[in-house]
C-alpha cells in the first residue's frame, strides 16, 4: 500500500523514491516466487532493497547482501534495512556486481535486472539508467554469478517474456540450466509480458504459468497465494 512516499507491506515498510527504481510488480513477483532457501543470499541491483527485505521475511536464517552501483539507492536501502525487523541480517553495499570476489559464495543470487538493450543518454534519469542493459544484463548475471554459487546454489531473475528463451540459452556455457520457469500475464486476454526464471547446476525443468487478474481489479487465487504474505489488503 502506498502512503506518503512509503510502500507498506505486512511486516515491513519501504521508502522507494530516492532509489533508481520504484517498487513494482516485477520486484514483488520475483521476491515472492524465488526459492530463498539457504544461508546466504545476494540481491543484485537492489534499488530500495525491497527484494532483499522479502527474502529476509521468507527465510529467517539467511544473511542477505544487497548491492547496487547507484549511491542514492544504497542509502535508501540502508535506511529501509535499519527500519526493518531483520536489520541484523541485511547489508547494503555500493558495489559493482563484477567486484564481489571477496564476498564468498551464495545459495541464491536474485535480481530484477535492467532490461533495455538500447542506449541511454547522459541526461537520462536515474530510473532510465537503472533499466538500461549494460553491466547488469541477465547474461552478465549468469556469467559472473555462476562462479559465486554454492554447489546447490541458484540464480533467480525476472525478465521480459519475449527474451526468456534467449536468456535461458545463455546459461549452458556457464554450467547452469533452467530448472524453473513461470510465464506471467496480466489477464486472460493479455499477452505474456514477463517470465520468472531460476537456474542451477542440476534439476529438471518445471514450467508453468501465472495469471495475475481474472478480471480488472480481481487477483487470481494463484496470485494471492504468492503475494498475500506481503500485500496489506490480501
Amino acid at each position: 500500500m502506498m502512503e506518503k512516499g512509503v510502500f507498506r507491506f505486512k511486516q515491513f515498510s519501504c521508502q522507494h523514491f530516492g532509489s533508481s527504481m520504484r517498487i513494482g510488480v516485477d520486484a514483488v513477483l520475483i521476491g515472492s516466487w524465488a526459492d530463498v532457501s539457504g544461508r546466504r543470499i545476494l540481491d543484485v541491483g537492489t534499488g530500495c532493497g525491497v527484494i532483499a527485505l522479502m527474502c529476509a521475511q521468507r527465510n529467517p536464517d539467511a544473511e542477505i547482501l544487497a548491492v547496487d552501483i547507484d549511491p542514492p539507492s544504497v542509502r535508501e536501502a540502508e535506511a529501509n534495512f535499519r527500519n526493518s525487523p531483520w536489520n541484523g541480517r541485511l547489508t547494503a553495499l555500493e558495489r559493482d556486481f563484477s567486484d564481489l570476489g571477496e564476498c564468498g559464495r551464495f545459495d541464491l543470487i536474485i535480481s530484477n535486472p535492467p532490461y533495455f538493450k538500447s542506449g541511454v543518454d547522459a541526461g537520462e534519469s536515474a530510473r532510465m539508467c537503472a533499466r538500461h542493459e549494460g553491466g547488469l544484463s541477465p547474461a552478465v548475471i549468469l556469467r559472473l554469478g555462476a562462479g559465486m554459487l554454492t554447489p546447490h546454489g541458484r540464480i533467480a531473475m525476472v525478465v521480459p517474456w519475449l527474451r526468456a528463451d534467449e536468456i535461458a540459452s545463455e546459461s549452458a556455457p556457464e554450467g547452469l540450466k533452467l530448472i524453473r520457469r513461470t510465464d506471467v500475464k496480466g489477464n486472460p486476454s493479455a499477452p505474456f509480458k514477463r517470465a520468472l526464471l531460476e537456474f542451477a547446476r542440476k534439476g529438471e525443468l518445471i514450467h508453468d504459468e501465472l495469471l495475475l487478474e481474472a478480471r480488472p481489479g480481481e487477483p487470481t487465487a494463484a496470485h494471492v497465494a504468492f503475494c498475500s504474505p506481503f500485500y496489506l489488503l490480501w
